[in-house]
């Protein structure tokens, strides 16, 4: 494994100089987008001072593709997001990779990738910050959580892949080992504070497969995997606040997928499950060393016309599906029970008003502060359980 991420560490800067230099090449794709949103809430904060009306959230993104040969191909793409307290708009490397494609055939084919690669999860985690392939401005916060998208989006490492048509439909698999990408927010996440201490080593593995009917009115996916964080903690931990010593975060995830569509509706739905571990750690995770988050959205689409599109969505989201109402949290830490919980309404409209174009307007009727982000929402005291967001974004691709 070692190897392999001095290879992603040597392969993404590559990736970088290639699509910078070669877009006239004639085997060379390269494209963009931005994207630019405003958020206000009622209460609580969703991106800095949403209270008050926020324009701090920004995405901007160019990739590049180079066909080496029929087979191999090098991509990548560099992104800035800015996102509130989540994400300070500093330039990374959102994927950057090699790919192989081992076998290629009438019926299917399978191929091998190297890099930085986006993990496969769910039907929209690997193109979640392109606009125009999620299905609205804000994705399901239940399964697609922004507070640590990192951990979700990539991983340094390698990925198998393969595709085999049958007569009527489709089948394809996919699976990413590596080190999942983690930072402050991941320890926000899933340590709910920023201790005195840090993630160093970690590593996990994706697996998701998918089968679609050819004419892709029918499609159902499972996704399952694992992550394992390791937390280098201090060495006297102060068992007054419950500080973490040394120990590791264990993630055992499920996930599984499926939609509908017709002329001008579809219908989807996602249903998610993750075991999280974290008794190792020590002080305030000893009283509940384990729990399991569960959560599930249905999405209803119609297409108004062939550029306007109307849906509705209920999303959930239990941080314990054993204290579904956050009464034992409330009496074990003093936390206010909605903490644990947050069931959203959404009704949205999309508009592209031409191919480059995309508009998008959302309303969010929501019951809990579960899928807050602690560095934006502090005290646990101050927020409002129940509470409304107006999302507006703008994105334009090139």
């Amino acid at each position: 494994m070692l190897k392999l991420l001095q290879l992603n560490r040597l392969l993404l800067p590559i990736v970088a100089s290639v699509s910078a230099s070669v877009q006239g090449a004639p085997d060379v794709e390269f494209n963009g987008f931005i994207t630019q949103g405003y958020t206000h809430t009622s209460d609580n904060s969703f991106y800095v001072d949403s209270e008050s009306g926020s324009w701090d959230f920004r995405e901007v993104a160019g990739n590049a593709s180079w066909r080496l040969t029929d087979h191999l191909l090098l991509t990548g793409q560099l992104m800035s997001r800015r996102a509130g307290e989540v994400d300070d708009g500093d330039l990374t490397v959102d994927y950057g990779l090699l790919d192989y494609r081992v076998y290629e055939g009438r019926r299917g084919s399978f191929g091998i990738s190297v890099g930085r690669i986006k993990n496969p999860f769910g039907f929209y985690n690997k193109t979640r910050d392109v606009a125009f392939t999620r299905p609205s401005a804000v994705l399901p916060q239940s399964l697609y959580f922004d507070k640590a998208r990192n951990l979700e989006l990539s991983s340094d490492g390698f990925r198998l892949y393969g595709r085999y048509l049958f007569d009527h439909g489709a089948l394809e698999s996919e699976l990413v080992i590596g080190e999942p990408r983690k930072d402050l927010n991941v320890e926000y996440a899933y340590l709910n504070n920023n201790w005195d201490g840090f993630f160093h080593d970690s590593s996990g593995y994706l697996w998701r497969t998918e089968y679609s009917v050819s004419d892709y009115s029918f499609v159902i996916a499972a996704t399952v995997g694992g992550f394992k964080l390791d937390f280098d903690g201090p060495e006297n931990p102060d068992p007054l606040t419950g500080e973490p010593g040394d120990g590791r975060v264990e993630i055992d995830l499920t996930a599984f997928s499926m939609q509908y569509n017709w002329k001008r509706w579809s219908l989807t739905g996602e249903y998610f499950q993750q075991d999280i571990a974290w008794g190792s750690l020590g002080g305030a995770y000893a009283l509940i060393p384990e729990s399991t988050t569960e959560s599930f959205y249905l999405q209803l689409d119609h297409r108004l016309t062939s550029d306007v599109t109307l849906f509705l969505r209920r999303d959930m989201l239990y941080l314990d599906k054993d204290d579904r109402d956050g009464s034992r949290t409330a009496a074990l830490f003093g936390k206010p029970a909605h903490t644990q919980f947050a069931f959203d309404w959404t009704l949205g409209l999309g508009w592209k008003p031409n191919k480059n174009w995309l508009l998008r307007a959302e309303w969010h009727k929501v019951e809990g502060t579960g899928w807050l982000a602690a560095q934006e929402n502090p005290n646990d005291q101050e927020k409002v359980e129940d509470w409304d967001m107006l999302t507006l974004q703008a994105t334009y691709r090139f």
